[in-house]
């Protein structure tokens, strides 16, 4: 199928991606229009190339600025350089308001069937595509008499209509709307259905002409005509759909509110307002969140959890469905608010009228036609495409690679590594559920398989491994489907989500004589080996190691049914212990600063080993993210030493005493993890041993163990008959 990409220098292409598997509780789309916001996706697009493009995108926001800046500071010129060289090579999909037909249904879509025409709403599920998944919270059915073209602008409605119920409205009053864009243009027409009394003021004299919405009170701003008497300090409310980084907008709001009056931010603009304004009559400031309740809730969104009416009135789905009664009923009216049409394949073309057309430039459509055939080719047959490849060449020894999952971890983390070790790794194909981003990783290193179904690639005989870069719920059965298939695995952290599983894990491992290594690449580093020499392998030692990880945002990978934050990235520092003290741990104790929760990582944790050495691993996201992230001390043998950010070194007692700060030996073993797991299929020795199925069963074990002597207060060890399974050799 052919959908829309946005790379990272801000240039739109459109790819040949799978059609993408079906979730639960979700439906598979047949697209038939989508539309091209005018305001968030033009911001995207570019109209340069390569570094340039990313200059322009960089110079559009100061926000943008600043990030670089930090990152410069934080990762150093090399890397920050190397990052920006890998944001060229970046697929973004583009799109979030659609809508189709129901091809498939899996699971409770809420009475959706297949043959049903439906609206569709939600980045990275209404993409630009002929073929879309999404969740029964995103979708809602068309009333009959809506058309499939009104209709595919039910997103871009939503956020307005969440403009208008931020308001806290009643019957009659009076709201203006500052910037009539295509948003600003929707909530006029949404106010005048609606029964308020609306007035609109834009900049450009062409969008008050194609304001059409009778009994609007209209006026050009800023063109030294005066508003009308009658927004002077009078009306109830104004919402802000302009974009301008000046804080004139705002204050111009303001002064059209009465007392007590209420202002809504829904475009982007300056937030310096006058006090003394706001101060003497009492007006508030509010921002509105896109679509509405339910938005960046993942339990809402992928999840398929709704919010309970009586507690909450309009959620994203029911504001949709409010949309598209109003166009059954006749109340709204959005058709003349197209500008243009064009087949996705033009999809370029459209994009560069959205970014060069004039302020009369609103709704612009993708349409995706039938393809005429006679019989339409079956679904499953499209969610695997096959690409030419040239030929092996005789002797050619390269570990032909598949890539399950890959995500942004994948694109920043091992994707840069894999190139640079295209003299050991081929990747052969590329896998992923949505199919988008299997399609743009498969086009910029040059897959010949790309799917959306990772069972299609293990089919694949020419297959020697995969990696496995999926949610880390998923990773237990991909793993023993990969094994089961004769592949070699390489698999990111955490190896499972429980140690049932792990042991499932490495018994089938055993079996297959097949080679398994988790992504614990902390062990490669170079200035890991330095604290490794620095104390010794022998004797009574002790480690401490800090991790500072900062606020934790609303983030997949601290969820319940992921294992929470901590089990997904502080099994790296457990095994990171083992290693150092070529041990597995007798004992484990923690506390928890808070409530015992699968969510929340403030955790301490105690590792006693039955060679006499201890260690403790602090993980918190209480502090400051500019104090560092990982700080590492080891004592041992009358030595000690200690390590920052993998950046800076230090080491006391023995010859090599002193500061060792050499950016060559920075680095936290990325490229060395996959050295090692290339040799290991090769039956080559590597200096550093790599961390196999057993080494992920004990750190998982570690982390459970952990969050269980947390909740008891009771040490857990690992000879107890609950943690037997981790006895097996």
């Amino acid at each position: 199928m052919k959908q829309l990409f946005l790379r990272g220098s801000g240039q739109v292409e459109v790819i040949d991606a799978p059609v993408p598997a079906l979730l639960t509780n979700a439906a598979l789309v047949r697209n038939r229009i989508s539309v091209i916001s005018s305001g968030t996706e033009r911001a995207a697009v570019t109209r340069h190339g390569g570094v340039l493009g990313l200059y322009e995108k960089a110079t559009k926001s100061m926000d943008r600025v600043r990030d670089i800046a930090n990152l410069v500071q934080s990762a150093g010129a090399a890397q920050a350089l190397e990052i920006v060289r890998n944001k060229l090579h970046d697929y973004t999909p583009l799109g979030y308001s659609c809508a189709g037909e129901v091809a498939e249904v899996n699971g409770d879509c809420h009475g959706i069937r297949p043959g049903d025409r439906v609206a569709c709403m939600g980045t990275g599920y209404a993409s630009h595509a002929e073929y879309v998944v999404v969740p029964r919270n995103l979708l809602a059915p068309l009333p009959a008499g809506v058309s499939i073209e009104e209709a595919a602008f039910g997103a871009l409605a939503c956020i307005a209509l969440q403009g208008i119920r931020r308001l806290e409205l009643t019957p009659g009053e009076r709201v203006g709307v500052i910037g009539l864009g295509l948003i600003g243009q929707i909530t006029l027409r949404l106010l005048d259905a609606m029964g308020y009394e609306p007035y609109g003021t834009d900049i450009n004299s062409e969008r008050i002409a194609l304001a059409a919405v009778p009994g609007a009170s209209l006026w050009v701003s800023g063109s030294g005509q005066n508003p009308p008497a009658a927004v002077q300090s009078a009306l109830d409310g104004v919402i802000v759909c302009a974009n301008s980084p000046e804080n004139d907008v705002v204050n111009a709001a303001m002064d059209m509110c009465r007392q007590r009056g209420r202002v809504v931010i829904v475009g982007d603009v300056g937030l310096g307002v006058r006090r003394s304004k706001m101060y003497r009559n009492e007006l508030e400031l509010r921002l509105s969140c896109s679509y509405g309740p339910g938005r960046y809730d993942t339990s809402y969104e992928e999840g398929g959890r709704d919010y309970p009416i009586g507690f909450v009135r309009w959620t994203e789905k029911r504001s949709l469905a409010y949309i598209l009664r109003l166009l059954s009923s006749g109340r709204l009216e959005l058709g003349s608010l197209v500008s243009a049409r064009f087949p996705v394949a033009k999809a370029c073309d459209a994009y560069r009228l959205v970014l060069d057309g004039g302020p009369s430039t609103f709704g612009v459509l993708l349409t995706y036609e039938e393809t005429g055939l006679a019989k339409p080719t079956p679904i499953a047959e499209m969610q695997t495409l096959r690409r030419p490849v040239p030929a092996r060449v005789p002797g050619d020894r390269r570990i032909r690679l598949g890539v399950i999952g890959p995500g942004g971890y994948f694109k920043g983390g091992h994707l840069p590594h894999l190139r640079s070790l295209a003299d050991r790794f081929e990747i052969r194909g590329v896998a992923s559920r949505s199919g988008a981003s299997a399609g743009a990783v498969a086009r910029s290193v040059g897959a010949g398989i790309v799917t959306s179904d990772y069972r299609a690639l293990l089919a694949e005989p020419g297959l020697d491994a995969v990696m496995i870069t999926t949610r880390h719920h998923s990773h237990a059965q991909i793993i023993l489907d990969a094994l089961s298939a004769g592949k070699h695995v390489f698999v990111e952290k955490p190896m499972t989500t429980t140690v049932e599983d792990a042991q499932r894990v490495c018994r089938l491992a055993r079996e297959t004589g097949l080679v398994v290594r988790v992504g614990f690449n902390r062990r490669f580093a170079p200035y890991s080996q330095a604290l490794r020499a620095a104390i010794g392998m022998t004797g009574p030692r002790m480690a401490s190691i800090r991790v500072n990880i900062g606020k934790m945002p609303r983030d997949w990978s601290n969820t319940a049914g992921e294992g929470g934050r901590f089990l997904g990235e502080a099994v790296h520092f457990l095994d990171f212990l083992n290693w150092l003290f070529s041990e597995e741990p007798e004992s484990v104790s923690s506390y928890v600063a808070g409530a015992a929760e699968v969510t929340n990582s403030n955790t301490v944790v105690q590792v006693h080993y039955a060679g006499q050495s201890v260690a403790q691993l602090l993980y918190t996201s209480l502090g400051h993210p500019k104090m560092g992230k990982e700080a590492y001390e080891v004592f041992g043998n009358q030595h000690s030493a200690r390590m920052a950010d993998f950046r800076r070194y230090e080491s006391f007692g023995g010859r090599k005493s002193g500061l060792l700060a050499n950016w060559k030996l920075g680095g936290k073993g990325q490229r060395e993890v996959l050295e090692e797991f290339a040799a290991a299929i090769q039956g080559q020795s590597y200096p550093v041993a790599g961390a196999d199925a057993r080494a992920g069963l004990v750190a998982t074990w570690m982390a459970l163990a952990a969050r269980d002597s947390a909740a008891t207060g009771i040490p857990q060890r690992l000879s107890q008959p609950e943690a037997a399974v981790c006895a097996e050799s």
